[in-house]
């Protein structure tokens, strides 16, 4: 009998050996779990029952059993690594078929499929326009398609719509000289240089200038035409005709240019229309004559403020305290139509812009101007440039306009017999009765770990106490080798009796 129970230590040995030699040669794999050999003893049955001279036959390899614990995080290059820290697995999809890892080394696919290096797919929750709802999970894919731009105003995810603006405004200001409705430098006036001298009445002279303020309130820019007008009327009432000219060709079309003396401060942003085209906001702040009050006027690219309305006025009240007390949002409408036309272009976006612009912060001390803060919505359209993970497994795309984007979220897969699972190879596990269904969730939920990007989990193998339960399995096989050369003596004793 020594013989069979030796060759059970004999193979048993072998098998501890040769868990200990797999789990040493997967010192190195990203997401590898060690494992151990568990030993039975092993008794013959006995119909007589159990009893206090009963000898056991040897050891059998009750199972082997897999240690899922942490393994370290070791940082990376590649920011679709990803580690687990915690409980959980990763959800693979190859064709339909869903196995489970643990080695978070990623890359993307022709398609943009977030792929291992077997091509399997990794699975989570699908984002659709940016938001992100937990449904059935599917195979994570990046688009590669340009962000769309949002018009300032029209931000639906954005913590406020429009425009924010927080500035201080010197209380110690004066009003300002020139009024704001003669604001303009004379840029007219060159229009308006061959009135005089050509002969005429004063009535023909007012109905030019009557001719001319039409054209200009509707839009026009064309000087030329207005110049043949003046040139059609004599010297007559041609001083009244230049100044009323003047005035209106300055705050209107094109080039408009304030006069410094007609405000006191400014201060200017970036607003963008339906196709993520740039245009540039200023904003005029005039101290009035009426205590705590403030004119604010606004123009676009540079353009007349004519094109800009206000509602439903564009006057900040502050109080005794310099906190605003009225007036507070103003709502702007911008003229898109006319502004580009101002400016000798065309625009083929929504040719009117609607947004607030909110002054909630702004106070008027007794200090100096200055511009504390200014936001808006709105984006320019803008290209893939990087991707992230967060803990929270979100996938964030980042764009060269500056802004993120939600492509997916990575979902995790937990068993409660995480033992149970079949051993596939290549990093991979697959469920069966005795893990139990998988319970799938967001990282940090439950019993799930959370996820870090850039790195990966090292294999959890300890090579020390792999080299120790290698000397002691090598100790085992010479022991029990030693068993059967002793039963060997024994028998040899046996057949040379005489």
């Amino acid at each position: 009998m020594a013989f069979q129970q030796a060759l059970s230590g004999l193979n048993t040995a072998a098998k501890a050996i040769d868990s200990t030699s797999h789990n040493i040669a997967n010192s190195s794999t990203v997401g590898y779990k060690s494992s151990t050999a568990h030993f039975s003893d092993v008794y013959a049955a006995s119909l007589t029952g159990a009893g206090s001279s009963q000898v056991g036959i040897g050891v059998n390899l009750s199972a082997v059993q897999q240690q899922f614990t942490q393994g370290n995080i070791t940082a990376t290059n590649n920011p679709l690594d990803i580690s687990i820290n915690g409980g959980g697995f990763f959800r693979m999809d190859q064709n339909g078929a869903t196995t489970f890892a643990r080695n978070g080394q990623f890359h993307l696919d022709k398609n943009g499929f977030i792929i291992n290096d077997q091509g399997m797919r990794l699975t989570g929750y699908i984002a659709q326009a940016g938001i992100i709802t937990p449904t059935t999970p599917g195979p994570l894919q990046i688009s590669a398609s340009d962000l769309a731009p949002v018009a300032t105003g029209e931000n639906d995810s954005a913590a406020f719509r429009g425009v924010k603006a927080n500035l201080q405004l010197d209380s110690r200001s004066t009003t300002p000289a020139v009024p704001w409705s003669d604001a303009a430098a004379p840029t007219g006036a060159s229009v308006s240089t061959n009135v005089t001298g050509n002969g005429g009445t004063a009535g023909q002279a007012a109905a030019a200038a009557a001719a001319f303020d039409a054209a200009i309130g509707a839009g026009s820019t064309q000087a030329a035409a207005a110049q043949a007008a003046f040139d059609a009327v004599i010297a007559a009432g041609g001083s009244v005709l230049v100044a009323t000219a003047a005035r209106t060709a300055g705050l209107s079309g094109a080039n408009f240019t304030p006069d410094p003396q007609s405000y006191n401060y400014s201060t200017a942003l970036s607003v963008f229309d339906s196709l993520g085209n740039e245009h540039t906001l200023t904003m005029f702040f005039e101290k009035t004559s009426a205590s705590g009050a403030w004119d604010v006027n606004f123009t676009v690219d540079g353009t007349s403020n004519q094109y800009v309305s206000v509602t439903p006025a564009n006057t900040l009240q502050f109080n005794t305290l310099g906190q605003i007390s009225g007036g507070n949002p103003m709502s702007l409408q911008i003229d898109l139509n006319n502004v580009m036309g101002a400016l000798g272009t065309t625009n083929d976006a929504n040719p009117v812009m609607s947004f607030d612009v909110d002054f909630t912060g702004t106070t008027q001390f007794g200090s100096s101007f200055g511009t504390n803060r200014l936001e808006q919505d709105g984006y320019t359209a803008g290209n893939l440039i990087g991707l992230s993970v967060g803990n929270d497994g979100v996938i964030q795309g980042r764009y060269s306009n500056g802004q993120t984007f939600a492509q997916g979220q990575v979902v995790l897969a937990n068993f409660t017999n995480p033992n149970g699972l079949q051993s596939l190879g290549n990093n991979q596990w697959s469920e069966t009765s005795a893990s139990g269904p998988a319970l799938v969730g967001a990282p940090g939920t439950s019993s799930l770990g959370v996820l870090s990007s850039g790195t990966v989990e090292e294999s959890n193998v300890d090579l020390t106490a792999e080299l120790v339960s290698l000397i002691t399995q090598q100790r085992n096989y010479q022991a029990n080798a030693q068993s059967i050369k002793t039963q060997d003596q024994v028998l040899q004793t046996l057949v040379n009796l005489r």
